[in-house]
């Protein structure tokens, strides 16, 4: 029974990460983002850092998932500050951080 569960959690998660992408896109496409909460974007964020976390953990760091186009230098930016404002760390505990994984 685990093994359906897990599988039917994986597929309901793909589905689901297919869903989000798509209306995300249609979202910056009609330029709707300002009417998106903080909130949702928050949990958004939440989740998907959660469960990179989780999976390097058990995995450990072989290559970052994230395509080089993905997003772009000001997207990239703009996350990583809001990130790393949000758990207080600066530049100096990012670098100890930086090889966690490895």
């Amino acid at each position: 029974m685990t093994t359906v569960t897990t599988n039917n959690t994986l597929t309901e998660l793909s589905e689901t990460v297919d869903r989000l992408t798509e209306l995300t896109r249609q979202i910056a496409q009609q330029q709707l983002a300002a009417g998106v909460s903080d909130e949702q974007i928050a949990d958004a964020l939440y989740a998907a850092a959660r469960l990179f976390s989780a999976k390097t953990d058990r995995v450990g760091k072989r290559a970052w998932p994230i395509k080089e186009d993905a997003l772009n230098a000001t997207e990239t930016v703009v996350l990583v500050t809001a990130l790393l404002d949000a758990a207080d760390i600066n530049l100096f505990d990012m670098a100890i951080w930086f090889r966690r994984a490895e």
